[in-house]
């Protein structure tokens, strides 16, 4: 550096310098970017990363440096011996020479220190903002961010339940998100990212900072809407009484489903996965008495010592409410509010049916669902209803919008994640739900079976006709199960027909195809069809087919046989040109024959489920 006065002041060097020429950059680009990110809409991750992270970090390591810089000059001046050079500045403030210079480097502190808590201040509060939580690891975090943005909490901030009041929480979940962070530059995250349930903060402390257990009672009337999977898109309304009370007697009869909440009753249980889908043990205390019952599952394979082994876990709001907020909704339910809120229009025949069957193919990625959804839907009406292709252009190019709107906040290729990737727990439609216990065959020492009664946490559905914002339950004299549930039906859960979002299957041969996933259905037709009321397909064909406005009706089918056309648990028509060879189709000319009294979507005939709610073949 050469010989130098030591009046000359120690900042001068050329590391000082470089320090200096940092500070001066990163204060100009911290107040600059702050600036645009005041000015910018929607707002970018990337710019509060710079603002308040990586800027004022650089500010800092420039202000190190300057520092530094002057710490080296005064060591080389020492090792010169020029031992008037002290190891630090000398202030007197007697002189007025460093009364200027005092000033000067107070107001540039001033203005640093400023600098820096504005950025600190803001960098904590970025941290803490869902565009944080959701967009700063964009493909990790779109999923959730994604599905949040359509959620009851869609206004609740991601740290008001997952990290909550207090600095003890926050500390952990930013150390927590340092492993995130190397997770995420390293590329070793999991695909899909697993549920956080072993690492949760407790519901009491999160969750119930809004919502009051002790204030959970009487019973709330949901009014669910419904399109069937035929050519008119049938609504109709699906309404029950969910039985929210049970938590504490002083609040009301002691049942429903908060009856599982830690007021009067304390639920501890035991799960072989750690999603908590299989729970094999299940404890209940009595509060109020200090009495406990132990259930076990009476299928669960495994021995005494393995489930000792198997770690417990005390039941809060999370284990039912499981996904208040990151909702992917099944196929069936988001179609079905697509349709009741016009966004897909409800008239355009077997639209529910072919909107969900769509949606459930496999594709290979985004720009591959969305062509092939536009041409499966296109191709549909344009084979089956050209009127309706040629004139209803803009309702069908809707259609496939919406549709495709669905997909993709539900589906997410890069992060292996879709409709059925995460269980839901509230219920038991799509998912085990209520019956990971609630199944008849968790029974306690003393014999005694953990419900599975729906009327313990609800009333029976009434199916009835839509009736939107109704304020009593739609008379009706339908059945709440479309499928009359006897037999073997009435021991099958809910899920294991609604799977995760699937539709439902409409006739028995989806389910009963070629003898394989059901073994009842080894011997002949009328193993099924020996059902009150139900007619005998297998004795003769004819027998089922009279009374259809004339089909088959005196004297038979012109044809040799009935196979013909028709084989048996598929019947699929070679064409639609089979029937009208011989039936006017009343839909084009009024006549009275009509293919789809027999004939659903796709030409599939209406089975054994048709012919036993319709004994009379009508």
């Amino acid at each position: 550096m050469g010989e130098r006065s030591s009046s000359v002041g120690l900042y001068k060097n050329t590391v000082s310098y470089f320090g200096a020429f940092i500070i001066a950059i990163s204060a100009l680009f911290i107040l600059g970017s702050a600036l645009w990110g005041i000015g910018l809409a929607p707002s970018s991750p990337y710019i509060g990363i710079f603002t308040y992270m990586v800027f004022p970090g650089i500010l800092t390591l420039g202000l190190a440096l300057f520092l530094f810089g002057m710490a080296l000059e005064s060591l080389r001046r020492r090792r010169l011996g020029i031992t008037e050079a002290p190891p630090f500045p000398r202030l007197d403030l007697n002189d007025p020479s460093h009364r200027r210079k005092f000033a000067l480097a107070l107001a540039a502190s001033s203005i640093l220190f400023l600098l820096l808590a504005f950025a600190g201040y803001n960098a904590f509060l970025f941290t803490e903002s869902v565009t944080f939580c959701g967009k700063v690891c964009h493909t990790v975090m779109e999923p959730e961010h994604t599905a949040y943005l359509y959620s009851p909490h869609a206004r609740v901030r991601c740290v008001d339940c997952h990290v909550g009041a207090g600095a003890s929480w926050y500390v952990r979940s930013k150390l927590s998100g340092m492993r995130q962070v190397w997770a995420v530059l390293t590329n070793s995250y999991e695909r899909p990212i697993p549920v956080p349930v072993a690492n949760l903060r407790p519901a009491r402390e999160t969750c119930e900072e809004c919502h009051w257990p002790q204030k959970f009672y009487g019973a709330r009337m949901l009014q669910i809407p419904h399109f069937r999977y035929d050519e008119k898109n049938t609504a109709e309304q699906v309404s029950l009484l969910v039985k929210t009370g049970g938590g504490s007697p002083n609040l009301g009869i002691n049942s429903g489903v908060h009856w599982h909440m830690v007021i009067e009753n304390q639920v501890t249980f035991a799960a072989e996965d750690r999603h908590f889908q299989k729970i094999p043990w299940v404890r209940v205390k009595d509060n109020r008495t200090g009495r406990i019952t132990t259930y076990t599952d009476k299928n669960t394979k495994l021995s005494k010592e393995q489930l000792e082994a198997v770690p417990r876990h005390t039941m809060d709001c999370m284990d039912c409410h499981n996904r208040p907020t990151h909702i992917f909704l099944a196929p069936d339910q988001a179609v079905d509010e697509a349709l009741v809120g016009g966004i897909i229009p409800k008239d355009l025949p077997w639209m529910k049916k072919l909107a969900v069957d769509t949606l459930v193919a496999s594709y290979k990625d985004r720009s591959d669902a969305h062509t092939r959804m536009a041409r499966a839907i296109e191709g549909f009406y344009k084979e089956n209803y050209p009127t309706v292709f040629q004139y209803r252009k803009a309702d069908l190019n809707a259609s496939v919008r919406a549709i495709s709107g669905i997909y993709d906040r539900s589906v997410f290729p890069a992060m292996n994640v879709n409709w059925k990737t995460y269980a839901m727990n509230i219920g038991h439609r799509n998912w085990p739900g209520c019956f990971r216990c609630h199944d008849g065959k968790h029974v306690s020492s003393e014999g005694k079976v953990v419900t599975n009664e729906c009327t313990a946490c609800h009333t029976m559905p009434e199916r009835g006709p839509f009736t939107p914002l109704a304020g009593t339950f739609p008379k009706s004299d339908m059945s709440w199960h479309p499928i009359p549930l006897e037999g073997r039906h009435k021991e099958i859960l809910c899920n294991q027909c609604h799977a995760a979002g699937y539709r439902p299957p409409i006739d028995c041969a989806e389910c009963h195809k070629l003898n394989k996933r059901a073994p009842m259905m080894s011997g002949d037709c009328g193993t099924c069809h020996q059902l009150a009321g139900a007619r005998q397909p297998q004795n003769d064909c004819k027998g089922c087919h009279t009374g259809l406005g004339g089909l088959h009706a005196a004297g038979g089918h012109p044809s040799a046989a009935c196979t013909d056309c028709h084989k048996p648990h598929n019947w699929k028509l070679s064409s639609r040109d089979t029937c009208l060879a011989c039936h006017v189709d009343k839909k084009e000319h009024n006549a009275p024959a009509l293919c789809n009294q027999c004939h659903a979507f796709g030409g599939t005939l209406k089975t054994a489920l048709f012919h036993v709610a319709n004994p009379n073949g009508a």
